[in-house]
């Protein structure tokens, strides 16, 4: 809503005033105008006013020490002027209602002026006339502040009527002309806005310096010859600022400033939104995804983001974030690039759920076979220093260090994350080429929890579905110069005989073997009785079958 205030006499002397959008207590036009009837209506009365009291109480909760001036200068002076109506009723002696008249003009005064503060300092005289108001008015204020004897109470009576009449003209009337209705979802809070501008500042920086970094730049002397533009301008200010001197340190600085803008601006209701946001703008984070499958070292790109997952995993970003890059894989209209980039992060993610799940059921088996073995802190998981019993949990859980994002939770939001398998059925009901690395290092953590073999199996119908090769080899086809005949071991024995390997031994096939005689290598022919006659059964077969 337009916030216009009317100008005061002598516009010469005040500068020039933009217009602004600020956010009102009121729900709308319709609710300030009803409370400017009851409060200034040509059928006002008494009850009216208290009805508009009320709802500029309301305004008050809702807005507190952020209700406007005018709006609060007006309740102060009404509730004393009511008061003083009804002191038949309340039995107030005169001097009591000079006091409450006296705080209310004090807060008044007060209230309008500080409408007006700017760097230049200024007289009360001089903000009064800026204001439009009677010099009488600074006079009287300061006889009730500071005076031994309060002004007579037909003076304040009068002076309060005369400053809401001076309301009227000067904020009401005026925010009537001026108001308009606005879509709540468009406005954006100043402090919201300077947030976001810092933290996609911080995420481009990050971006580059992982760029250089990734592709083996250690300072920025190196590091310049992989990035150009506008990305190399802001790195470069950044790294000279700082007066940092090698890639790595800048990583590590660009998180720490990233995590004192969280920590300054924690009353953002939608901070994760806006963080979240900002970091998808990144351009090289999303391309890992790619230069991974073409052969870079997993081990190098995990330990460069180590530090940067963990600061998610702290302030309660990084759930947020798996479910973005799903959404991203997901999403038909972003670029292959982006989508392999959210796809090949997420599952990464996806394996450090895993290890601190891990993590715990290996703790909790501990606990039930020594219920008094120590308190463990996973917390140091978010730190590079992971403690000795923490790192043995993971290695005997089978957890690849170098390539899995270790991160854990906080003393202030502990937590085991879970997917229902409502989830990952939806998930895969609309899978593709993307979602499905994701889905199939989802299914460890599915609750309830899924047996190894129905993981297993159902990683390979996932794969099937793609067509990659799964479950046993196929046979190979056997050359065309081969013939389908098969041999025996009396045939196998003449062979080796021809050859001269072994002392040429003649077996005819319808007499009985020798086992004393027939000792061909390491093999021994056992003798033949009716049910196995091993000098005619097909090699690699039992007689039997």
């Amino acid at each position: 809503m337009e916030d216009n205030r009317k100008a005061p006499l002598n516009m010469d002397e005040v500068p020039f005033k933009k217009r602004r959008t600020v956010v009102g207590p009121w729900k709308d036009i319709k609710e300030f105008n009803s409370v400017y009837e009851w409060l200034y209506g040509e059928e006002t009365d008494i009850p009216l006013q208290k009805r508009a009291l009320s709802q500029i109480n309301t305004w008050c909760l809702r807005r507190s020490t952020q209700c406007p001036a005018g709006v609060l200068a007006t309740r102060g002076l009404l509730e004393v002027k009511h008061k003083d109506e009804e002191q038949a009723q309340n039995a107030l002696t005169e001097g009591v209602l000079q006091t409450l008249y006296a705080s209310a003009f004090i807060r008044f005064f007060n209230f309008m002026s500080s409408t007006m503060q700017t760097h230049n300092m200024r007289t009360m005289y001089d903000t009064a006339r800026m204001l439009g108001l009677p010099s009488f008015v600074v006079d009287l204020r300061h006889i009730c502040a500071h005076g031994q004897v309060l002004p007579p109470l037909d003076v304040l009576r009068s002076s309060v009527t005369h400053c809401l009449t001076w309301l009227r003209d000067y904020y009401w009337i005026p925010q009537l002309e001026t108001m308009c209705d606005v879509d709540a979802s468009k406005i954006r809070r100043k402090d919201k806005t300077q947030f976001e501008e810092s933290v996609t500042k911080l995420f481009v920086i990050y971006d580059a310096a992982l760029e250089c970094y990734c592709k083996g730049a250690h300072n920025m002397k190196s590091g310049k010859r992989h990035i150009t533009g506008k990305r190399l301008a802001q790195l470069r200010v950044y790294y000279a600022d700082h007066k940092l001197t090698s890639l790595k340190d800048t990583l590590e600085v660009v998180i720490n400033e990233l995590i004192w803008q969280v920590r300054r601006e924690i009353g953002i209701k939608d901070m994760p939104e806006i963080f979240i946001e900002a970091l998808l703008k990144m351009k090289y984070f999303f391309s890992v995804g790619e230069s991974h499958s073409s052969g870079e070292p997993l081990e190098f790109i995990i330990a460069a983001t180590q530090n940067f997952f963990r600061m998610l995993a702290v302030h309660g970003f990084i759930e947020d974030l798996f479910y973005s890059l799903i959404d991203l894989a997901e999403n038909t209209i972003v670029t292959e690039t982006r989508r392999a980039g959210a796809s090949f992060w997420a599952t990464r993610i996806a394996a450090g759920f895993v290890a601190f799940r891990k993590c715990k059921q290996m703790y909790k088996i501990e606990l039930e076979e020594n219920p008094n073995a120590p308190d463990v802190d996973f917390t140091t998981l978010n730190q590079e220093n992971i403690t000795k019993k923490v790192k043995r949990y993971l290695i005997y859980a089978g957890v690849d260090l170098k390539c899995t994002p270790i991160f854990g939770d906080s003393m202030r939001r502990p937590w085991l994350w879970i997917v229902e398998r409502s989830f990952v059925e939806n998930k895969i009901s609309s899978i593709n080429q993307y979602t499905a690395p994701i889905v199939k290092s989802l299914l460890p953590l599915v609750e309830p929890p899924l047996t190894t073999a129905e993981i297993r199996g159902i990683s390979q119908l996932v794969d099937a579905f793609f067509g990659k090769k799964v479950g046993p080899k196929k046979e190979v086809k056997k050359p065309s110069n081969t013939d389908d005949t098969i041999h025996t071991a009396a045939e196998l024995l003449q062979a080796l005989g021809k050859q001269g390997e072994h002392e040429p031994m003649e077996c005819d096939v319808n007499d009985s073997v020798d086992n004393n005689k027939k000792r061909p290598g390491l093999w021994t022919l056992e003798n033949d009785n009716e049910i196995c006659n091993w000098s005619i059964c097909p090699l690699g077969r039992l007689p039997w079958e």
